[in-house]
């Protein structure tokens, strides 16, 4: 099955290199030394006990770090799955800038230890440092973990419960506005008109549905800033690197940083405006702006003007990035699964029911989990995970995808099967695409609603007809992975 995705030449013979080193281990070895059996003739005797391995002794790619970036950029789902089938499924990467130990985990057993770790032990506060040129150092993604889960409970309302019903009306007008401006007849790449949408909905979810041409602007300037997230120079943290090498990629026009903080600038200017005024006018409803305006900490302040941009751009960002990508990628799979798409379609026509749609976003979400890896833990403190000792300062990386990828999880793992979820449901831990634990995404819910209504509406309105029958290759976008041409697909109407 791994041969199934095309790796780069150049990934290849770098990981068979390091495959050809000592220690190394085959696909299906395990690293970690569980003991094995002593006995005297004629009497067996106790198991050995296990002696718990530190990581520096996990067997990984010996390739540069620049190396290592590379392949994961350029090919991430065949990089990851390469490396697995070489060295288990715990395995050291040198892909972070600046360097720091981490290793990725991909079994249920080592996931769950990892989700159900006390925070004093794995700390997630500055793993989502890749997007702090988006969320700030005050947004939900960064805040350390007491803060993480006030927050967490102050935003829950705009999110959940009554809030819900005005988010599904939302998205209901929104899709019906967006797929009516879609262009029939011709091939166009459909990722960015559903990004779009995703951003629409978010922006009502955020500022509630009061007309307000600034926010129209808004939604311009955030759709034009995250393209610079296709580029590599995404996932650089520019606050942790020095100035002179931040003005260098600046003044460097083709690397597009200039660009992408002259609209941050501007979407920024957008925002404050927004919130001042509704601060002035103590205009309130039940959107997250609103419930941001309305909060107090425990001293009785408010949030300043900082932290509520902050939250915003998070929301923006982590809401819209991955459920565009999700969308993307099942009407990719769907226009090339004609039996797939035709139970779906006699589903949605006759109107009784929608378990199977529930069904195919569910495998949909296994197969391409909107973050791929999500977000890195620090080890705090000395940790055991699977017959393998941690140390302070190691980052450790759950892999969603690696995890629905195994064939002894799920069976066939590369086939699109939504059956296996009429079956059975998904599991606490061997289906992750919205993480776990204690940082487990906020708006699951509304990533789930967005979806199964974009696919609804589009397969009850519209012909897929695909400019290439192959499937689209992968391409990374910040923390995403995203189909590599867009999604590339003619629309016509439904006779």
């Amino acid at each position: 099955m791994l041969n199934s995705q095309k790796t780069s030449r150049t990934g290849d013979s770098e990981l068979d290199g390091a495959a050809d080193g000592p220690g190394t281990l085959g696909p299906d070895a395990c690293p970690v030394d569980h003991g094995l059996e002593q006995s005297s003739p004629g009497r067996p005797g106790p198991a050995r006990p296990t002696r718990a391995i530190p990581y520096t002794e996990l067997p990984g790619p010996r390739m540069p770090t620049a190396m290592q970036i590379l392949g994961y950029w350029t090919r991430p789902t065949a990089f990851m799955e390469r490396c697995r089938a070489r060295y288990g499924s715990r395995f050291p990467l040198r892909i972070r800038v600046p360097p720091k130990p981490l290793v990725v985990l991909s079994s249920p057993e080592d996931v769950k230890q990892l989700f159900q770790a006390p925070s004093d032990v794995l700390y997630a506060g500055d793993g989502s440092a890749t997007i702090e040129k988006y969320t700030g150092q005050s947004g939900l993604a960064w805040l350390d973990e007491d803060d993480h889960l006030a927050r967490r409970k102050l935003m829950n309302p705009s999110m959940h419960g009554a809030a819900m019903e005005g988010i599904e009306t939302a998205i209901v007008e929104i899709t019906e506005r967006e797929l009516s401006s879609w262009p029939r007849g011709e091939v166009v790449a459909l990722h960015p008109l559903v990004h779009r949408l995703t951003l629409n909905v978010m922006r009502q979810v955020t500022f509630g549905p009061e007309p307000d041409q600034r926010l129209d602007e808004l939604i311009d300037v955030l759709a034009d800033m995250m393209r610079f997230n296709a580029s590599p120079v995404s996932v650089f943290q520019i606050h942790t690197m020095p100035p002179k090498a931040v003005r260098a990629l600046i003044a460097c026009r083709p690397v597009g940083l200039h660009r992408f903080l002259e609209l941050r600038g501007h979407a920024d200017r957008l925002i404050g405006e927004v919130v001042e005024d509704r601060r002035r006018t103590d205009a309130r409803g039940k959107d997250l702006v609103s419930l941001l305006l309305s909060s107090r900490r425990d001293d009785g302040s408010e949030l300043d003007s900082v932290e509520l941009r902050d939250e915003i751009m998070t929301i923006f960002l982590a809401g819209t990035e991955t459920t565009a990508a999700t969308i993307a990628w099942a009407v990719e799979h769907l226009s090339r699964l004609p039996a797939v798409r035709e139970r779906l379609v006699d589903e949605i026509d006759a109107g009784q029911g929608d378990a199977y749609l529930t069904a195919t976003v569910q495998e949909m979400l296994r197969m391409r989990p909107p973050l791929p890896q999500i977000i890195p833990r620090e080890v705090m403190k000395p940790i055991e995970i699977g017959g393998v000792r941690y140390e302070p300062g190691v980052h450790l990386w759950a892999s969603p995808y690696l995890l629905h990828h195994d064939p002894a999880i799920y069976p066939d793992p590369y086939a699109f099967r939504p059956e296996r979820f009429l079956e059975k449901g998904p599991g606490t831990y061997t289906w992750i695409p919205f993480g776990g634990g204690r940082r487990r995404c906020l708006g699951a819910g509304i990533a789930t609603l967005e979806t199964k209504h974009v696919l609804r509406e589009v397969l009850a309105r519209y012909e897929l007809r695909r400019e290439s029958p192959q499937p689209e290759p992968t391409r990374s976008r910040i923390v995403t992975i995203t189909p590599g041409r867009g999604v590339r697909i003619a629309l016509s109407d439904r006779a």
